[in-house]
């Protein structure tokens, strides 16, 4: 084989491996940058996530608090009976704040609802524990085949939490908030705003009047919202032990 030849067919090897060289390498290079825009895009998505539960886990963890405190001292403290009757500001109030921590709850249930519309916890089992959890509490809420103290139909969850959001100033981050106590009071007065807390009002004054307020739906609730604080706040740092018990 002549000189000339064996340089020829080197030459072709040699840019053959050169082409399959390059093409690897252009490969590896795509994979890697890949790599690297799926990294990012999940560092962003933890961003963005510790950035909504930052913001929504608090004041859902507050209501979730109030709501089973509300629940825990009509049952053990006899909350309603201790008030209802000691005087006309007295009731006034008694009626007033249960209404809101239920209503305050719902409201915060439909503020997350909305800013999220798929709960993505970055963890599967933690996603469904926390679903399955407001579910739970739904679920108690509306179930026919316990008493009828404070029974709300899914729509009627829904209602009340969608007229106890606030739109927050266009700059923040958040779109909506939950209603505070005083603006509540106030549009509590209105016949159309009442509407929604007819049934509930009848309830608080029926458990006052109430010698056994041992009712399962409250118990449940109760129960529910304790199940729900311990995922929210599992190391007692933001609720004590003390702020946690469950109705026995």
């Amino acid at each position: 084989m002549s000189t000339e030849i064996v340089v020829a067919v080197c030459a072709a090897i040699v840019s053959v491996v050169s082409a399959v060289l390059s093409v690897l390498a252009g490969t590896r290079v795509t994979q890697l940058q890949h790599r690297l825009a799926m990294q990012r895009e999940e560092q962003a998505r933890k961003l963005q996530l510790h950035d909504v539960m930052g913001r929504y886990r608090q004041p859902l963890l507050r209501s979730a608090v109030d709501l089973q405190s509300r629940f825990y001292n009509i049952v053990q403290n006899r909350f309603l009976q201790r008030y209802f009757f000691a005087s006309e500001s007295d009731r006034e109030y008694a009626t007033t704040s249960t209404l809101y921590v239920i209503a305050e709850y719902l409201g915060w249930v439909e503020v997350l609802r909305r800013e999220v519309q798929y709960l993505d916890l970055g963890d599967l089992e933690a996603n469904r524990r926390l679903s399955d959890l407001l579910e739970e509490i739904t679920s108690w809420f509306l179930t026919d085949k316990v008493d009828d103290a404070f029974r709300l139909f899914r729509g009627e969850q829904r209602a009340i939490g969608e007229i106890m959001l606030v739109p927050r100033p266009a700059d923040e981050l958040a779109r909506y908030e939950s209603m505070g106590y005083a603006a509540f009071s106030h549009k509590l007065k209105g016949d159309e705003f009442a509407k929604w807390f007819a049934r509930l009002t009848g309830d608080v004054e029926r458990l006052a009047n109430c010698e056994d307020v041992r009712q399962m739906r409250v118990l449940k609730l109760q129960h529910a919202l304790i199940d729900l604080i311990d995922f929210l706040d599992p190391d007692c740092a933001r609720v004590p032990a003390t702020r946690r018990q469950k109705i026995p």
